[in-house]
């Protein structure tokens, strides 16, 4: 067992954090009443769930939890839940720049430049990119993946596809060229960046390759981009010279424009993105993410799972509605032990009051410590190999409900007046 990064146990050190613990906060409370309620059945049976049950020995008729999957699946999939704005304050601090901004639509170029020019709406001028940056007579568009798998192939042909859109703009609108030109922009580099590898590391255009598929999206959104050049008759070069931390190099000139298309990897990401006014490496970069990714989410979900899926299988082997969560928050014995882990929190605590609260529901509800493996324990094994067991699982249980918004939530939802 280990003392988990759970920032709603943890006093923010920052407007971003704070910002980011209400939300998680809010999302972690939300699932975990899944574990504490029969609410409904589910009816529409979900293939995960499907899977799930199979590889767990659980019941089929799993109750109903689909609203805080949903919610999380949608946090994962979007970036959201702060993930976003929190990688784009790090970036924002590893070089100098005269003005930078996220998720930034085209269409709003003219102003951000402080040009008059209006660019009629098109399916290109909608075109919105990552990370747009201004440095001096250099623009540049960046599309960042964080590893080297996502969004895998669709997801780099996409990349690239932006790149292509972008350069039939610069190539037919003529208003496009002009608001760029008349800010003193001679230099735009679009740059298709991915900052680390499966392992977390710096990435490279091996380690790329090495993942095979992900890489053959970026070489097919390239031969694109050429096409385009060539359909249009437009004088380009192409630097096909691979080093560790690029894999190719696009350039044209249009209307005295000189346009870069990079793709690259690691440090090289940054150091483009800033045009050489770099302060700081991916290393640090790397060392700063790490301190404000939490376990909140993905830890909670698997839980709320794990937690439906013993109360289903309790009440139908023994007609007892209880889990885990359940057990803890109705007994006082075992609340106090998660008070004191709330007053002391290290390792020699939470291994302590685990111990204790085990001992405990074995004397109240020995089956359900028959019900065996929890979903939780199939799925981090199978999912990150480490020795997970049944102490790891109510450890990591005890550390949620040391919040003492999440715990006091649920016993108020379990109260009396409330069944």
């Amino acid at each position: 067992m280990r003392i988990r990064k759970l920032l709603i146990c943890t006093e923010p050190r920052n407007e971003i954090e704070t910002t980011l613990k209400r939300m998680y906060l809010k999302r972690v409370q939300e699932m975990f009443k899944k574990t504490v309620k029969v609410e409904s059945i589910f009816n529409i049976f979900d293939e995960v769930f499907h899977g799930l049950s199979q590889i767990s020995t659980v019941s089929e008729d799993l109750y109903s939890f689909y609203e805080s999957l949903l919610t999380i699946t949608s946090y994962y999939q979007h970036s959201q839940a702060g993930r976003g704005s929190l990688v784009a304050k790090l970036l924002e601090e590893l070089g100098t720049s005269e003005k930078m901004e996220f998720e930034f639509a085209l269409i709003k170029l003219p102003q951000w430049l402080g040009q008059n020019i209006k660019l009629e709406k098109s399916e290109l001028t909608k075109l919105k990119f990552d990370i747009v940056n201004k440095s001096n007579e250099n623009l540049i568009f960046c599309e960042l993946k964080m590893k080297v798998y996502s969004g895998c192939t669709a997801g780099r042909i996409e990349l690239m596809e932006k790149f292509n859109k972008f350069t039939k703009l610069i190539i037919q609108n003529e208003s496009f060229r002009n608001c760029i030109k008349n800010a003193g922009i001679k230099n735009i580099f679009l740059i298709g960046g991915i900052l680390f590898d499966i392992e977390g590391e710096p990435a490279t255009t091996q380690k790329d390759e090495e993942w095979g598929i992900c890489y053959n999206g970026l070489v097919r959104g390239k031969e694109n981009i050429i096409n385009t050049l060539k359909d249009n008759n437009i004088s380009h070069k192409i630097d096909k010279e691979k080093s560790p931390e690029k894999a190719f190099l696009i350039e044209f000139v249009i209307d005295d424009i000189k346009v870069n298309i990079i793709a690259v990897y690691g440090n090289e990401v940054i150091k483009t993105l800033f045009v050489g006014k770099q302060k700081y490496d991916i290393g640090y970069f790397k060392k700063q993410l790490e301190e404000i990714l939490y376990d909140d989410l993905w830890l909670a979900q698997i839980i709320t799972i794990s937690e439906r899926a013993v109360l289903d299988q309790n009440f139908k082997k023994n007609k007892n509605l209880n889990n885990y969560v359940l057990s803890i928050l109705k007994n006082n014995e075992m609340l106090s032990g998660v008070k004191e882990f709330q007053s002391n929190k290290n390792n020699i605590t939470l291994k302590k009051v685990t111990e204790r609260i085990i001992e405990k529901i074995n004397q109240y509800d020995k089956n359900l410590l028959a019900i065996r493996p929890t979903p939780a324990e199939v799925i981090i094994k199978s999912s990150s190999g480490e020795d997970y067991n049944l102490k790891d699982y109510v450890a990591d249980i005890i550390q949620f409900l040391s919040c003492a918004e999440v715990r006091n939530i649920l016993i108020r939802l379990i109260s009396p007046k409330n069944q």
